[in-house]
């Protein structure tokens, strides 16, 4: 970690519970994994590029708000040629750690370029409550069993509200979310999970009623999410989640070996047409969790919506013996994206 992204830390300030919650250090633990292995990522992010350039392309005269929501440090935007397409950027983070590293990164771009506006918080208006919610009911709960139920009780009736960025600025002409999707419930989890542990010294898993709670929470979180996307008139939409996990083993050749440079197209891995991960190298192959807890991203679009057809690729984001805690395997994860168009019929924030 260089020495100002070290003090970018530091210095984050704001709702104190989203350092308590692990935003701020995963912002910084994911610019170190795309430091380590950026060759990999590569093909990942400039499908990202790619279609939000092309997005660019189709927008008229300069004008109106560009949306990115999780612009942690803006690695899939494009945003020397997006930026110039409006009057005012407005960038969604739970990182503060975002806005200075931002700055510095545009204070050494040739051309002017508009000033971004950093919203730093939970876009969702929902899981950093719910999960500081969460916490005391564990730390004030005398056991486990009794905590577990009323966990599940008060998940089962969290009803996420329809976040407000969508009522916030009236002259939205795109709105982005990358990568994002099936991180709105992961840190908010992993807290709560962790909490739980250290209180009772017992997993929050083991409590089924309750873990299967806090996932339907989140695929409402996710819905609500989506939901919002939909409904800017007149604006493009674009989104891209990871939709699968896989882990893989080498088979045939160590890393050295077979991770040479220049590495094959698509950082060596693409999806076949059964949709799964095709390999340039023998591997054994074992699907992981579901980051979306069996939701399809089809599915939550409100009816109606203009969407061009997705696209899926492999994003290989942590390369064999690349990470410690990979020596033996490494992970992929299989994106999904989507693109509303402007001319698509949009939804009404809070139905459905």
């Amino acid at each position: 970690m260089a020495s100002t992204d070290l003090w970018d830390d530091l210095r984050t300030t704001g709702d104190p519970r989203l350092r308590q919650q692990g935003y701020p250090s995963s912002g910084m633990g994911l610019l170190e994994r795309f430091q380590r292995s950026s060759a990999f990522w590569m093909p990942h992010l400039e499908r990202n590029r790619g279609n939000l350039a092309r997005l660019g392309l189709q927008l008229p005269a300069r004008g109106g708000t560009l949306l990115v929501l999780g612009a942690g440090r803006l690695l899939d935007v494009p945003w020397q040629d997006l930026f110039p397409k409006f009057e005012r950027v407005v960038l969604f983070d739970a990182d503060g750690g975002i806005a200075p590293f931002v700055e510095r990164m545009l204070a050494r771009h040739a051309s002017p370029l508009p000033a971004p506006v950093f919203e730093i918080g939970d876009c969702t208006d929902s899981v950093v409550q719910v999960a500081a919610w969460a916490e005391h009911t564990i730390q004030t709960t005398p056991g486990p069993d009794v905590a577990a139920r009323l966990l599940e009780e008060g998940l089962r009736q969290a009803d996420p509200p329809a976040p407000a960025w969508p009522r916030a600025f009236a002259d939205v002409r795109m709105a982005v979310s990358t990568n994002l999707l099936s991180q709105l419930g992961h840190f908010p989890r992993l807290h709560i999970q962790t909490v739980f542990k250290k209180r009772f010294e017992r997993r929050l898993r083991a409590f089924d009623r309750a873990s299967e709670a806090l996932e339907r929470y989140f695929c409402r979180v996710r819905a609500r999410h989506i939901q919002a996307l939909a409904s800017f008139a007149g604006a493009s939409a674009y989104l891209s989640s990871d939709v699968e996990v896989w882990t893989y083993a080498l088979q045939a050749a160590s890393p050295e070996v077979a991770f040479k440079t220049p590495l094959p197209p698509d950082a060596g891995v693409t999806v076949d047409e059964r949709g799964r991960p095709r390999f340039a190298w023998p591997v054994t192959l074992e699907r992981g969790l579901d980051p979306l807890h069996d939701q399809r991203i089809r599915d939550l679009w409100p009816a109606g919506v203009g969407l061009e057809q997705p696209q899926r690729w492999a994003w290989h984001i942590v390369p064999q013996a690349r990470e410690e805690g990979y020596p033996d395997y490494g992970r992929i994860h299989l994106v999904e994206a989507w693109i509303k168009t402007a001319s698509g019929r949009p939804a009404r924030v809070g139905t459905g």
